[in-house]
């Protein structure tokens, strides 16, 4: 038997924006526990890595938590890792905050530990050939990812024992894999089943080592684990098995086995993650596809020989797959750009690097204390769980997502400061890389992002004082894990599992909540409907629809007036009548108000009869439906629950109180439309099963409507958005 080397790489991660509670319980279940059991086991070595929100929670909430790890560094039983400081995905943000957040971390570890960090936990070890230049530059000299990726370049199980070498652009950087088999096996399997796997490799030869890199929540965090890890002792146990094979088997931190063995050479990867995750990433359909073609596989027994063939998407299919996700990515580049732009004007006022004369840098410079600041936010917003979807709820999960927004908003009101206390600005770009341009309008209380090729909807809306983008909803989408949700109904409650395996829902009946929305949800969204629909209680704005006009192209111009910045737009299209299609034409303009106001007027013509509803609709987002919180205020002051449809008759305004992020909107419309409200909510998958999502309220503003040939009929829609108790 030769000696086997045992690498421990333990990632703990809690997400920007998380409830307190789920940090606390975290801490509680799994990261203390699991320290404390290390510090009982002086023998047993590991690498760590602590991501920035939870080093922040430390700090505030239990800083002996850090002292305690320093004290394990110090004796040498623990590596601390470095990474991207807020856990950004590093491929999918500018290089500028990559090489930013890196140096955070390294500086903050090497501050806190004692120890500057050599090696890098790569945030779901999302992976591309560049990152190697990247990731070297930020002077990391090794990184562990899953031995998945090393197969899709070809290298097989009996080689996936050390280290490699890649680089790119000839910067060099070091590759350790991960075992997925002990990822399954660990903390799930008894640890005999470990010590077989490692055994094995004993038999085989010296210098091997297995590398077991996964999440610290397996370890009382996930469903059923925190009794089976400690209060059964799985945990002790396979330290002291650890401990009493110490003969053969021996652990070690990743600088001590990069020190001692040479790497085995070189090695080039293609984009990829873990496979779990390069299956989410797939469009639903494909996933449906990739899932039968890997059980057909698996049936013929050829699953290990012909596996590292099949791959799954990447992690940028996420960003084609969610509007929702795109529209996050492209809001923190345009903010990453600000804060760079804000940053070298400084340089310039200073003579520096940047002093060569650029027309677009000529702007106020903000000082250095505040693009700090702005750094920092914009950081925070990079956290890459709510912008994409597996089996964690991530993007899903409205409170993650509105903490993207709020940071990004956070910083962008920094640097924009400079502009002036009252300001505005209209600009067409295409915005979300669709290929089509859209209508960026800004001001010094908001922004109101509007899509004219997608029916003139208004897909975006910050307010700068809430720092909340109010129509930041979710759509409902089909998801492959739908299929489960009747199998889940009749599933009993199981113990201890690997939460890739399990099968639970929350509730029952979710599967009549999962029908998929036609297209992604915006606002300001032209419809019409039968009128004798509009206050009905089944009414459904995308099946009802006997308009052609809600996805249509608008042409559009940019326009100013009154000081209000605009896109005035214009489109024909159809209503289907009685008598068949009707022509009919819309000119629609949106208007960002100085006055806290986003009004949406619409000239409605018809070249034959009409008897119709037209409505605009709205999707309002909130982070709950819960009436102490969220409710419809009358003008009596009584308050009305959003948790269920309401339908009200005749209105000009109605007033949302939104108290979790202080601030009411008011819809007001003119003339006065009935107005019929419905809870969005959506059905997705978490650690701890199905469960049902509240995402905000979809709001219906009907008009009817009953024009003759060559009639018009014009109404008006406006949004507002003040302090809670204005």
């Amino acid at each position: 038997m030769h000696s086997v080397t045992l690498i421990l790489c333990i990632h703990n991660h809690q997400p920007v924006g998380n409830l307190p509670d789920v940090f606390e319980r975290a801490y509680r279940d799994a990261y203390l526990p699991f320290l404390e059991t290390l510090e009982r086991h002086p023998a047993v070595k590991l690498a760590l890595h602590n991501t920035g929100p939870l080093l922040e929670w430390y700090e505030e909430r239990a800083p002996e938590y850090l002292d305690r790890v320093r004290a394990l560094v110090a004796r040498g039983q623990v590596e601390v890792l470095t990474g991207g400081f807020y856990e950004p995905i590093l491929s999918a943000i500018p290089e500028r905050d990559a090489l930013g957040q890196v140096a955070m971390m390294s500086d903050y570890a090497e501050r806190t530990f004692g120890a500057r960090p050599r090696g890098m936990w790569l945030a779901e070890r999302v992976w591309e050939p560049g990152l190697a230049r990247v990731i070297a530059g930020a002077g990391v000299e090794y990184v562990p990812l899953d031995d998945y990726e090393f197969r899709l370049a070809g290298l097989s199980d009996d080689e996936l024992t050390g280290s490699f070498v890649t680089e790119d652009e000839g910067a060099p950087l070091t590759l350790l894999p991960i075992s997925k088999r002990l990822r399954y096996a660990i903390p799930f399997g008894p640890p005999d089943e470990t010590l077989a796997v490692l055994r094995s490799l004993g038999e085989r030869g010296g210098g091997l080592m297995a590398l077991f890199g996964d999440d610290g929540e397996k370890f009382g965090v996930w469903p059923g684990t925190r009794e089976h890890v400690y209060g059964d002792g799985w945990l002790e146990a396979f330290f002291t098995a650890l401990e009493r094979n110490a003969s053969w088997l021996t652990t070690a931190t990743l600088a001590e086995f990069v020190d001692r063995e040479p790497p085995r050479g070189r090695v080039y990867l293609p984009a990829a993650s873990y496979p779990e995750m390069m299956e989410w990433a797939l469009p639903t359909p494909a996933r449906r596809s990739y899932e039968r073609l890997l059980r057909k596989v698996g049936e013929q027994g050829a699953l290990d020989e012909w596996g590292p063939f099949l791959s799954g998407g990447t992690w940028k299919g996420f960003i084609a797959k969610y509007d929702e996700s795109n529209r996050m990515v492209r809001k923190m580049m345009r903010v990453s750009g600000k804060v760079s732009a804000a940053a070298r004007a400084l340089e310039r006022s200073r003579g520096g690097a940047g002093a060569t004369p650029d027309p677009s840098e000529r702007r106020p410079a903000v000082g250095a204390e505040e693009i700090d600041a702005a750094r920092r936010e914009l950081w925070r917003g990079q956290c890459n769980c709510a912008y994409w979807h597996g089996i964690f709820g991530g993007l899903y999960l409205p409170h993650l997502r509105a903490a993207v927004y709020r940071h990004l908003i956070r910083a962008e009101n920094v640097v924009d400061r400079a502009r002036g206390t009252r300001w505005d600005a209209a600009e067409a770009t295409d915005h979300d890389l669709d290929g089509d341009e859209e209508v960026l309008l800004e001001s010094h209380w908001a922004n109101v992002y509007v899509a004219p090729a997608k029916g003139g909807a208004i897909f975006e809306i910050d307010a700068r004082g809430s720092e909340a983008n109010v129509l930041g909803t979710m759509s409902r989408y089909e998801e492959a894990y739908h299929d489960l949700l009747a199998r889940a109904d009749d599933t009993p409650a199981q113990g201890v599992a690997n939460i890739h395996d399990a099968v639970r829902a929350k509730e029952k009946g979710l599967a009549r909540l999962a029908a998929p929305d036609a297209r992604p949800r915006r606002s300001a969204v032209d419809r019409f409907v039968p009128v004798d629909l509009c206050g009905a209680a089944d009414l459904d704005p995308e099946q009802d629809d006997i308009g052609s006009l809600a996805g249509t192209r608008y042409r559009f111009e940019l326009a100013r007036t009154d000081g209000a910045v605009g896109a005035v737009m214009t489109a024909c299209g159809t209503v289907e009548q009685a008598q068949g299609a009707t022509p009919v034409k819309i000119a629609k303009a949106v208007w960002l108000e100085p006055d806290r106001r986003v009004r949406v007027t619409h000239g409605v013509s018809a070249e034959g009869p009409i008897e119709a509803a037209f409505v605009s609709e709205w999707n309002l987002a909130f982070l709950t439906g819960h009436p102490d919180y969220v409710f419809l205020e009358e003008a009596d002051g009584e308050r009305k629950s959003l948790a269920e449809p309401i339908v009200l008759a005749a209105r000009g305004p109605i007033r949302i109180v939104d108290r979790l992020s202080s601030h009411a909107l008011t819809l007001t419309a003119t003339p006065a439309a009935l107005f019929r409200l419905s809870p969005l909510e959506t059905v997705s998958q978490s650690e701890g099963g199905f469960e049902r999502v509240h995402q905000g309220v979809t709001v219906l503003a009907c008009w009817p409507m009953s024009l003759r040939p060559g009639a018009a009929s014009e109404v008006e829609i406006a949004l507002g958005v003040s302090p809670e108790g204005a």
